[in-house]
């Protein structure tokens, strides 16, 4: 285990705190990173208490995120993390955001059930303008089967050697918040025009 100078640097509270997509960057962002409460249970189902923490957004078999266990592929992650909506955030849409969890994803927000994602490299966002408040709960229930399912995985396996790398699990990408109001744009494509396809205009 190598640990960096700035990983032994790095505060718990809210690593990794800058915005995580600064080329669509929004003015309320609100990052979730840092401690949450975790539990490796046997069921998917939400446990009343948490035995222990984890520091998101790293995988728990990463040394940073303080837990260095490995979720096996009969067990269930769970996460649970409160937070608060400030005051002048919500401008009409609140939007949960996830870097990239690895690699079933199902996330609960006050109980609720808002929507559910597979595969660990792709990021997604869930609107939760409707189930959000003042105080609020979220839970993120993980699952990883590694190599025992169709998912893309790169070179992680259950048992690493050779060309396989020890497998990684749970959230490893960064979670935040955004409001954008109800009117809003959701994405920007761009296409470039190559200059020769361009009649440029002649001197007289």
């Amino acid at each position: 285990m190598i640990i960096t100078p700035w990983g032994e640097a790095m505060k718990t509270d809210c690593p990794l705190a800058e915005y995580p997509r600064p080329q669509f960057k929004r003015n309320s962002y609100l990052s979730l990173n840092g401690i949450w409460k975790c539990e490796f249970c046997e069921s998917e189902e939400i446990p009343e208490s948490f035995s222990q923490t984890i520091v998101v957004p790293f995988s728990p078999e990463a040394p940073l995120s303080k837990v260095n266990r490995t979720l096996s592929d009969e067990e269930y992650l769970i996460y649970e993390r409160d937070f608060e909506i400030p005051d002048d955030f919500n401008k009409g849409r609140v939007f949960l955001n996830f870097g990239a969890v690895d690699q079933i994803a199902k996330v609960y927000v006050n109980g609720s059930f808002v929507g559910a994602h597979h595969g660990g490299y792709t990021p997604f966002s869930f609107e939760i303008t409707d189930y959000v408040g003042k105080h609020n709960i979220l839970n993120v229930t993980v699952r990883d089967l590694t190599e025992k399912n169709h998912y893309s995985r790169g070179k992680q396996r259950t048992k690493r050697g050779g060309i396989w790398y020890t497998a990684q699990s749970g959230i490893w990408q960064s979670v935040w918040l955004e409001s954008t109001p109800v009117d809003y744009i959701p994405y920007v494509r761009i296409t470039p025009v190559s200059y020769t396809h361009l009649t440029l205009p002649t001197k007289a």
